[in-house]
């Protein structure tokens, strides 16, 4: 049955032409790290089993091929030395094992980002609505699940922090930084449900109880990455965005009531103390501005001053970084990038991403004054991809399995929407050459990534305590990289 000859059902969430059959599979996995996985080895286990199932399509079709094919050439070619400078510096690195699967980790992350750009461009506005409404859903229900942990702890006279609120997570921060991505798409899907709906009521509570959660665990960055979004987008969009900006600053306000009831006032009439007072964000801030970062960020640059071609090798900031006893990653993706891979890697880096979202904010000149919809999917889309720009100048944003996961939806989502805007156009066809070379390089970062992981995949993946050695180089915190026992 054709969608042509039923034009009701394209209106309908699920049934379309092509289903995203992939990109709701990306989804449950997501949902499986919000509702079963505790802690960061769970969930870069199912990060990892994920990427090696969305492998087999990329090998053995030609969607996310066509995907690559459709980006701009300057982008392409700058991801292509991207991978291949990381590639020379990984084999000269310290512990080779360590830098391939950095190396092949972000390369699926791309591929994958592709498959679901290719995939969401063929199912159109009906595909893009089902995503967004099930990659909400998993929010919803991963809010109900801290909201529960929560009711058990005041009930029981339990005193929590704020990394207890981030049910799942090893730290809130690495919460915080999937909310980075997903919250401006919650906030999309609040503004498309229709007016005084149910359904419009739930997303609103569950965008402002998500601003609660950033306030509550001070998250700084999070909340500076949005204003810094705002400012752009607002630039970028000017009276397109405003709608979206209204609606991100009312559910934040929302937020800031939430939070002040649910989170100082409640637990203090519960007789405990409040969680996440407003005067901790302002103390920590006034004696330790860059909270240790600027540790980190010296190391880093003292590395790219010393390795400025090729950088000391994927992921061996962590390597380097065990001296500081502080983290495994510079907390900054520019640093992290120039440190690690190298300059020119970086510089390729940051010219296909400005490529990327100079194609997604140009694309606001095809769409129509009065299409309010995609007006509004533009600006959500541009938010989320200026806040994970900025937030990750200062966080683990890019290292983390979940929010890596969330950075390669939003940059499907964006591929994939910015594509539909041409549904009426045909679309040329990957040549046999880029097929095999995408085929390949997916075989290659999927083989790289089982030798890289296979000592000791299985043992997270039961579960098993740390070695002895692991123990001895984290004593008392833990600096997730790949795995929680971040340093090698």
């Amino acid at each position: 049955m054709s969608s042509s000859a039923h034009p009701a059902s394209r209106s309908s969430l699920f049934f379309v032409s092509d289903r995203p059959w992939l990109s709701l599979l990306f989804i449950a996995a997501m949902a499986v790290v919000f509702l079963w996985c505790s802690g960061h080895d769970e969930q870069r286990c199912v990060q990892l089993v994920l990427l090696a199932i969305f492998a087999g399509p990329v090998i053995a079709g030609r969607s996310a091929a066509k995907a690559i094919a459709g980006m701009r050439p300057v982008a392409r070619l700058c991801l292509a030395a991207f991978f291949t400078l990381g590639a020379i510096s990984a084999s000269m690195t310290f512990s080779l094992r360590h830098a391939a699967y950095e190396w092949s980790i972000l390369l699926l992350l791309l591929l994958a980002a592709a498959l679901l750009a290719a995939e969401l461009a063929r199912s159109g506005k009906a595909g893009l609505q089902a995503v967004l409404y099930c990659m909400g859903v998993a929010c919803l229900l991963y809010s109900l699940r801290v909201v529960l942990m929560y009711a058990a702890a005041l009930t029981s006279g339990i005193h929590i922090d704020m990394h207890m609120l981030a049910v799942g997570f090893s730290n809130a921060r690495f919460l915080n930084h999937t909310q980075t991505a997903l919250l401006p798409l919650v906030v999309l899907l609040c503004m498309h449900a229709p007016k005084r709906t149910v359904m419009r009521r739930v997303w609103f509570v569950l965008a402002a109880f998500w601003w609660a959660l950033l306030f509550v665990s001070e998250a700084r960055a999070t909340i500076l990455a949005f204003g810094a979004a705002g400012l752009a987008v607002l630039v970028l969009r000017r009276s397109h965005a405003r709608t979206l900006l209204q609606m991100m600053a009312l559910t934040a306000l929302a937020g800031v009531v939430v939070y002040v009831f649910g989170f100082i006032l409640l637990p203090m009439l519960a007789g405990q103390g409040a969680i996440g007072m407003p005067s901790n964000v302002v103390a920590r801030t006034a004696a330790d501005p860059s909270s240790g970062r600027t540790l980190l960020w010296t190391l880093a640059l003292q590395l790219i001053a010393t390795h400025p071609w090729l950088g000391v090798g994927p992921q061996h900031f962590a390597h380097e970084g065990a001296k500081l006893y502080i983290g495994a990653h510079p907390h900054d993706w520019l640093l992290q990038i120039g440190a690690e891979w190298g300059l020119p890697a970086l510089l390729c880096l940051l010219v296909a991403a400005i490529s990327g979202i100079r194609a997604l904010a140009g694309s606001g000149k095809r769409i129509e004054e009065g299409d309010v919809h995609n007006q509004q999917i533009l600006a959500a889309l541009l938010t989320a991809c200026a806040a994970i720009f900025v937030d990750g100048l200062f966080s683990g944003v890019l290292v983390m399995p979940q929010s890596q996961l969330a950075i390669a939806l939003v940059i499907g989502c964006a591929g994939g929407w910015l594509h539909s805007l041409d549904a009426g156009m045909v679309q040329p066809a990957p040549s046999p050459a880029t097929r095999s070379v995408t085929a390949v390089l997916a075989a290659v970062a999927l083989c790289t990534l089982a030798w890289s992981i296979a000592p000791d995949f299985l043992r997270h993946a039961k579960g098993e305590v740390l070695t002895p050695t692991e123990r001895a180089i984290n004593d008392k915190a833990h600096w997730p990289r790949l795995w929680e026992a971040g340093y090698f």
